[in-house]
C-alpha cells in the first residue's frame, strides 16, 4: 500500500465524523429570531448579555465570536447589563443551570462546569424567542467555535429559501463550486 492510500485510509474517519447539530429548545422559531435579529441591527447596535464566570469569555469577546456565526446579515453586538427588557441575544457559556431562565437576567454561576453546555438565546422580554445548547467543550479554541455555531444555528441564513425558482413544488437553485 503507497503512502497516499494509508494516508487516505487514516485521514477518511476524521473526515466522515460530524459535529452534532446545537440542539433547539422545543418552541423555539429560529426565523422569527432571525427576522428580529435583522430589526434591531439595523436600528444600531444588538445587545448582547454574556452570563459568564470570572469573565470569560469576555463580552466583546463572545460579541465578536457571536457575530462571526451570522450568515449573510450585517450584525454589530454591543455588550450590555443583564435585564429583562427589549430584544437582545443572551449567552451563558458553560455554568448556567436552569436554561429555562436564560432571559430572566438570572446572575452568572460561581464557576465553570466543564460537564455544563453552552446556552444561548433570542430574547423578547422574558420569552425566548428561539434557545439553542450546544454541548460543552473542554478547549479554549472549542469554546470559542460553540458561540458561532450557537447563532448560526438560532439565526439561520433564510438564502436557500430567498432565491431560485419555485417549480411543481420544488425549490430550483443555481450555484457552482470550485475545488482543487
Amino acid at each position: 500500500m503507497t503512502r497516499i492510500a494509508r494516508a487516505l485510509v487514516l485521514l477518511l474517519p476524521a473526515a466522515c465524523a460530524v459535529e452534532p447539530l446545537p440542539q433547539l429548545a422545543p418552541a423555539s422559531d429560529p426565523a422569527e429570531a432571525r427576522r428580529q435579529l435583522a430589526e434591531a441591527a439595523a436600528a444600531g447596535p444588538v445587545p448582547i448579555v454574556v452570563v459568564a464566570p470570572n469573565g470569560r469569555p469576555t463580552a466583546s469577546e463572545a460579541a465578536a465570536l457571536a457575530a462571526r456565526g451570522i450568515g449573510g446579515l450585517s450584525v454589530r453586538f454591543a455588550p450590555a447589563a443583564p435585564s429583562t427588557a427589549g430584544r437582545r441575544f443572551v449567552v451563558a457559556p458553560w455554568g448556567l443551570r436552569e436554561p429555562v431562565q436564560i432571559c430572566t437576567a438570572a446572575a452568572a454561576p460561581r464557576a465553570i462546569e466543564d460537564a455544563a453546555p453552552l446556552v444561548a438565546a433570542w430574547c423578547e422580554g422574558e420569552r425566548a424567542v428561539a434557545r439553542v445548547e450546544v454541548e460543552a467543550a473542554a478547549e479554549r479554541v472549542e469554546r470559542e467555535r460553540a458561540i458561532w455555531r450557537a447563532t448560526a444555528r438560532l439565526f439561520p441564513d433564510p438564502y436557500p429559501e430567498s432565491y431560485g425558482l419555485e417549480l411543481f413544488g420544488l425549490r430550483i437553485t443555481f450555484g457552482a463550486s470550485l475545488a482543487f
